[in-house]
């Protein structure tokens, strides 16, 4: 009798291909509780893994694969695997010394659902979309001409982020909302920090839409890369370049210590002219205690955010704004990204463990 060998997920994927991977190995379907007894388990029922399939969330709720946990992983382990493109809550170099292969899954399908998000969170923070599906339906406002005269003359409160409307008898165009006007992106600056796979996506849709891109990072591309964009980009070194013209900043660069509160109290009020921001980057890019602030002056006119600064918890004055759309970091969150990293995943793991001569999608 062959002894197959174990391997521990901290979920299940629920793909038709888990049950073959299932015939060639022991699967340990296991929940994190905490860091301790996550130790304590690598020293006794877990001490013989040889694989981790860590899902999306992985070890991150404990602290990520580092520090103590590195210090007690198995020593039959050879691969960990996470679904998700991002692996900052791994210490990628200290498995690869330990001889403990670690695999991401850069997924196109994931690009492609974030940049759509953010397409969502575009047309939405220029048309006032919220505040029109808040009131829509409601007893005062179940009459389309009277919901759009309320609205057209109702006011903001900055400070609360909340629409304040008396129903109106009429009706209106409906050109504007709360003193705001309903814009369309056509012609306005998009500036989009990180310009890597998912920003040249977000580029690409923007510019179908009318906006001008402009693109912040490090090192500009060639000139040939920009043409075989097919759009119009405009490059600068840095965001502190943009704030004369900015409309809108989408956050799409990766979490480092050098992007930390990349957007901050003073830049917001170095921007020339109000401003919306979407986050589909890192959470901690943005200083959120500011960014309340610059929605309280009116310095920023709406933020869509998918990621935050001190994730999971979400800042309490950024919920219930109008002003704000929040998203629980599903930005790549389709049926199809998920089911194609689950597959890849397991793909790695036996890639590794039986030796075979195919790709591996390591990152260390």
């Amino acid at each position: 009798m062959t002894i197959k060998q174990k391997v521990l997920f901290l979920e299940r994927p629920q793909v038709e291909q888990l049950a073959e991977f299932e015939s060639k190995f022991e699967c340990i379907y296991y929940q994190l509780t905490s860091l301790e007894q996550t130790i304590a388990d690598f020293q006794t029922k877990l001490a013989d893994i040889v694989a981790i399939y860590c899902g999306w969330a992985g070890f991150a709720p404990i602290g990520g694969f580092r520090g103590k946990l590195l210090n007690y992983a198995p020593p039959s382990l050879r691969i960990i695997t996470t679904c998700s493109i991002g692996y900052d809550v791994f210490d990628a170099e200290g498995l690869a010394e330990r001889g403990v292969v670690l695999t991401n899954v850069p997924s196109p399908m994931a690009c492609e659902a974030v940049a759509d998000l953010v397409l969502y969170n575009t047309i939405n923070s220029f048309r006032n979309i919220k505040f029109y599906e808040r009131f829509a339906g409601s007893d005062h406002f179940n009459h389309t001409g009277i919901l759009r005269t309320s609205l057209l003359h109702g006011k903001f409160d900055q400070e609360s982020g909340t629409p304040l409307v008396e129903p109106l008898f009429g009706s209106s165009y409906g050109y504007a909302c709360c003193r705001r006007e309903n814009l369309s992106p056509r012609g306005h600056n998009a500036v989009i920090v990180g310009f890597g796979n998912i920003g040249e996506l977000i580029g690409a849709r923007l510019a179908c839409i009318g906006m001008n891109v402009h693109y912040v990072k490090r090192t500009k591309l060639s000139e040939a890369r920009e043409k075989e964009l097919g759009y119009k980009v405009t490059y600068h070194s840095s965001l502190e370049e943009t704030v004369g013209f900015a409309d809108l900043i989408i956050v799409a660069c990766p979490g480092s210590p050098s992007t930390r509160h990349l957007i901050n109290g003073e830049l917001i009020e170095k921007m020339e002219k109000p401003f919306r921001i979407i986050n589909i980057g890192r959470g901690f890019v943005i200083d959120e205690d500011a960014l309340v602030e610059g929605l309280k002056k009116g310095k920023v006119l709406f933020a869509g955010l998918d990621v935050f600064e001190r994730e999971p918890t979400i800042h309490p004055e950024l919920v219930n704004r109008q002003d704000v759309v929040l998203t629980p970091h599903i930005g790549s969150g389709i049926a199809e990204n998920y089911k194609y990293t689950a597959v890849v995943c397991m793909e790695n793991i036996e890639t590794v463990m039986f030796g075979y001569q195919k790709p591996l999608t390591r990152v260390n």
